[in-house]
């Protein structure tokens, strides 16, 4: 039976630490602030429009501050500025847009994610990418909690991940208070999306997240990162296989 892990963040070195859960807003004419509409979640949002992108202004390009962390925020003004910043050629995931901003997502070199609102005009949509069978193959991590190993099978993929909470602290785990977690899936991808709950005999294709007995999970490989949602069903508290993926070398 599957089981679920929580996505690791926390940018380190690269300015870009922190992913934070910023809301998304309308923009105010008059100054380019934007008022609470949405929200801009830590992970890219399968439920919506995702696409690849990257930062094309020169120099840096600074995450803005959310209206929780200032009511005059996000705005384009000086004060909203965050220190974390992008620079030219980084590469996102971008989800929703509200006025002036977009809510994107930066995976950095050794897996940390930051999530939040970055300036539209920063950003310049990559070409779509083309997606094949064998582009799935491999073994796919999330931070040290999480991973995911996916191998062909004809016209279909063979999943199987494994998921914890609590090894990475060390009172859990002289305590034994680690939950686990697992999935194992045979079935063929829809393009760049795949998705299942398990059944009573075999995976049901379909994900669905208000099912509280069965493992759900749901994904969408956009390369480089391969990214991933599960419902609370896949295995003890707290465990999840949500998160932004990397294949290994």
């Amino acid at each position: 039976m599957p089981r679920h892990h929580r996505p690791s963040a926390v940018p380190a070195g690269l300015v870009l630490l922190a992913a934070l859960a910023t809301p998304a807003f309308a923009q105010d004419a008059r100054t380019g602030a934007a008022k609470p509409s949405a929200i801009c979640p830590d992970l890219p949002d399968l439920g919506g429009t995702l696409r690849r992108a990257r930062v094309g202004a020169e120099g840096r390009v600074a995450f803005v501050r959310s209206a929780d962390a200032d009511p005059a925020c996000p705005s384009l003004a000086p004060a909203c500025r965050e220190k974390a910043f992008l620079v030219a050629g980084n590469g996102v995931i971008r989800g929703a847009s509200s006025g002036a901003f977009a809510c994107a997502t930066y995976v950095g070199a050794t897996g940390q994610i930051r999530s939040g609102w970055l300036p539209e005009r920063a950003l310049a949509d990559d070409a779509p990418a083309t997606v094949g069978l064998d582009d799935w193959i491999g073994t796919w991590t999330s931070g040290p909690e999480q991973t995911v190993t996916i191998r062909r099978k004809g016209e279909r993929l063979v999943l199987s991940g494994t998921a914890s909470y609590g090894t990475q602290d060390p009172e859990r785990v002289k305590r034994g208070a680690i939950n686990m977690g697992s999935f194992e899936a045979e079935l063929a991808p829809d393009g760049q999306d795949i998705a299942w709950t398990d059944g009573d005999k075999a995976v049901i294709p379909g994900f669905r997240p208000d099912e509280v007995s069965r493992c759900s999970v749901r994904m969408r490989l956009m390369p480089p990162d391969l990214v991933a949602e599960s419902n609370g069903a896949c295995g003890g508290m707290n465990v999840t296989f949500s998160g932004v993926y990397r294949r290994g070398g």
